[in-house]
Parts: C-alpha cells; sequence; structure tokens
C-alpha cells in the first residue's frame, strides 16, 4: 500500500511540474492579450471541464460550514483570480525575456503557507522541519540562477515587476493554507469546481467590462493555448493539486511546490538546451535533499513489538492504548502519529503516540487502534505510521487531554 503522504506529495510535485511547463513554454502564447482576460478565459474553459464534478459531489455542499465558504472564497480571490493575474501581469511585463526577479520572488511563497498553517491550521513540527525549509528555499534559490551571485537582471527590474511577484507568492502561499482548511470534510476535486467557479463570477465584470474588445483578436493558436492549459497546468492540475493538499499539511505542501523552479530549469535544458551552472546543479541537490528531509516526519515507519501492560490512564479516559516498550521507537520522532495496526491477519486504523504521558508522566509507546475492543496484552503486532499529526503536548487536567483527543481522532480520519 503507497503511503498517503508519499502519494499526496508526489501529486502536488507533479502539478508543480505542470505549473513549470506553463510559465516557460505555454503562457507565452498569450502574450497578446490583457493579463486579466487570460486569467478569466483559462478559469471559464476550466470550469467547464470541472462543472460535473459539481453535479456529482453536490450532497458534499450540505457538508460546507460558513467558513468553509469564506476560506473557498478567498482561494478562489487570492489562488484563482488575483494570484494568477498577478503572476501573468508580472511575466507579462519582463516579456518573457528575462523572468528570474519573478522566479526569485516565488521563494516567499512557503514562508507565507508556512506561517499561515501554523496560525490558522495550528501545524507544528520540530524545528529541524523549519531549519530544512529554510534551506528549501535557498535551494530553490540557486537552482533558478546561472550565478546566483551577479545577477544582471536585478537592477533592471522595476518595482512593479517586483511588486506582482510578491503579491502572487503571498496569494497562492495564503491559497495553500485556505484550501487546506477548506477540504476538511469535502472532496478535492468539489473545491477544485468551486474554485474556478467562484473565480470565474469574480473575474467576469472586470474581464468582460474592460477587455471584451480583445476577445476576437484571439487567434487559434491562442484557444489552442488555452485548452492545452486547461488539461494541463489549469483544471487538471489543480484537481491534482487538491487531491495532493487532501492528504498532506499544508507546509509541506508548499515546499513540494519548490519543485516548480527546478523543473523550469531541467526543462529549459532538454528543451532550449541552456546547459544547468554548477550553482543551478548544486541548488538543485540542496533543493531535493532538503525537502525530502523535511518530510521526513511523515515517511512511513514500522514498529512492531509485544504489547506490555500499561498503567489503565487511557481506559480510564475512555480511550483504551496498547504499550509497547519505548525503546521500540528507534529513531522516531516524538509526537503524535496516524498509523495502521495489524495483528493476527487483521488491519485497523489508529493514533501512535510517542512522548511523555500527562497523566503518568512517564515516557511511553502507545497506540490507541480505532473500533477494536479486545485485549492485545502480550501479542505481537505491527504498526506502520502514516503521517505527523502534532507534537507532544501537556495538560493539566484530564477533561484538556480528552478534548485534545477527539480533536486528534477527527484530525486522523480526514
Amino acid at each position: 500500500m503507497i503511503n498517503k503522504v508519499f502519494a499526496g506529495s508526489l501529486a502536488v510535485v507533479v502539478a508543480a511540474l505542470l505549473w513549470s511547463l506553463d510559465g516557460t513554454f505555454l503562457r507565452p502564447n498569450l502574450y497578446a492579450l490583457p493579463s486579466t482576460l487570460v486569467v478569466f478565459l483559462e478559469h471559464l474553459l476550466g470550469f467547464i471541464v470541472l462543472a460535473p464534478l459539481l453535479i456529482y459531489f453536490r450532497g458534499q455542499l450540505k457538508n460546507i460550514t460558513k467558513k468553509q465558504w469564506l476560506t473557498i472564497f478567498w482561494v478562489a480571490l487570492f489562488g484563482g483570480a488575483l494570484g494568477t493575474t498577478f503572476i501573468t501581469k508580472a511575466l507579462f511585463l519582463t516579456g518573457f525575456k528575462d523572468i528570474s526577479v519573478v522566479i526569485l520572488l516565488q521563494k516567499f511563497q512557503p514562508i507565507f503557507a508556512i506561517f499561515l498553517a501554523a496560525i490558522i491550521l495550528h501545524e507544528r513540527f520540530p524545528r529541524r522541519f523549519y531549519f530544512y525549509a529554510l534551506i528549501a528555499i535557498i535551494g530553490g534559490y540557486f537552482t533558478t540562477f546561472r550565478d546566483p551571485f551577479t545577477i544582471a537582471s536585478l537592477p533592471q527590474a522595476t518595482m512593479i515587476i517586483a511588486g506582482f511577484s510578491l503579491a502572487a507568492a503571498f496569494s497562492w502561499g495564503s491559497s495553500t493554507t485556505f484550501g487546506k482548511y477548506s477540504l476538511k470534510n469535502i472532496n478535492y476535486g468539489l473545491l477544485a469546481a468551486l474554485r474556478f467557479g467562484f473565480t470565474v463570477l469574480i473575474m467576469i465584470v472586470p474581464a468582460l467590462y474592460f477587455y471584451a474588445s480583445a476577445i476576437p483578436t484571439a487567434t487559434g493558436k491562442i484557444w489552442l493555448t488555452l485548452i492545452v492549459i486547461v488539461f494541463t497546468s489549469g483544471a487538471a492540475g489543480m484537481w491534482l493539486y487538491y487531491y495532493g493538499l487532501k492528504k498532506i499539511p499544508a507546509s509541506i505542501a508548499t515546499l513540494c511546490e519548490l519543485s516548480w523552479p527546478l523543473s523550469a530549469v531541467v526543462f529549459d535544458y532538454f528543451l532550449n538546451h541552456n546547459i544547468l551552472s554548477a550553482s543551478q546543479i548544486a541548488g538543485a541537490l540542496l533543493l531535493l535533499l532538503s525537502v525530502y528531509e523535511a518530510t521526513a516526519l511523515n515517511r512511513s515507519r514500522t514498529i512492531s513489538g509485544t504489547v506490555i501492560q500499561g498503567a489503565g490512564a487511557g481506559a480510564g479516559l475512555g480511550y483504551r492504548t496498547a504499550n509497547l516498550l519505548p525503546a521500540r521507537a528507534g529513531g522516531l520522532v516524538r509526537g503524535l502519529y496516524g498509523c495502521t495496526v495489524r495483528f493476527e491477519g487483521s488491519v485497523y486504523e489508529g493514533l501512535l503516540y510517542y512522548g511523555i504521558n500527562s497523566l503518568t508522566k512517564k515516557l511511553c509507546l502507545e497506540v490507541h487502534i480505532l473500533n477494536f475492543t479486545g485485549d492485545l496484552c502480550n501479542k505481537n503486532i505491527t504498526i506502520v505510521t502514516d503521517r505527523f499529526l502534532r507534537l507532544p503536548k501537556k495538560f493539566n487536567n484530564p477533561a484538556d487531554l480528552i478534548a485534545q483527543m477527539a480533536v486528534d481522532l477527527k484530525r486522523a480520519q480526514e
């Protein structure tokens, strides 16, 4: 079985590869049209493709809360309308002759996303995650530029281009965080359809009121490019992206998106025969290594052992746990994980906790198995971690612990 975090990360990386093709080879063909009109048309065509998902998943619409409707609107406004318009405008202003500054300023996107994920989604990771996240951004910088120490384009860059690029970085970074929140109880395909639908509604007035006269000037090549975008980086890319985001934390998703500058220079090498410099190769290796290390918490680990007699503290709270010797944890980082538990040919979902037990004040390695009531004492079990959920917390009373466990169970089942 493929680990859901690996599958989710891979989906986001593939989506980023498609976006790289878009900005490098497809979007330049749309240069003759106003950027606002380009964004409207690509979302209109994308919504036509995704609209059937609204019908197929219409039963889930009633599950969307008022806060989620607001976050979905935010995703459409900033991720769809504003973010795409900002980046398209920035690229158009450069004339696609030197897009280094635009790509450079996109490195701020993970900073915005991780910061907002910590505040809004309460995503917390050990310090080493943030260290490798910073290294990944640095690696992305070196990957982007052939000569990172003497960037000739920077003195010529206008404040307008820089402003549009930073605005796009914030828009997409915040969209990652709010997109993750929006996916709490709906299908990723439904979110993609809603995003495109709302974006069309947001863009229809400014696009048609100011630029409708430009539509007849669109050539067959422009329409073909728009259709290709829909089935690659547009509707298809966003469907794939939300599939991945559904499975992984927003903080990890935004790091996986850094494959965009890496893929851009690789495509440039194979299609335009531009050879990578030594610093770009080093930056690419640094980027890949740092993202690999930053996502280490969510790589599957297998723990096997014999269940030992515990203190019974979990059972007293209504959440029975099977305890293993803490030494079985190996190099596992302390915290709470989603997991599967296997024994005697059966497989169950569960929550694995490794850290100091707030009630016994002792180091423990224990797993709560969902939908299981039997006795596992002295039996051998195998635990396979799925994804990291949170760092250990201290609780002053049992009531706070019970409330947190309810939250953890809900999050694990998302």
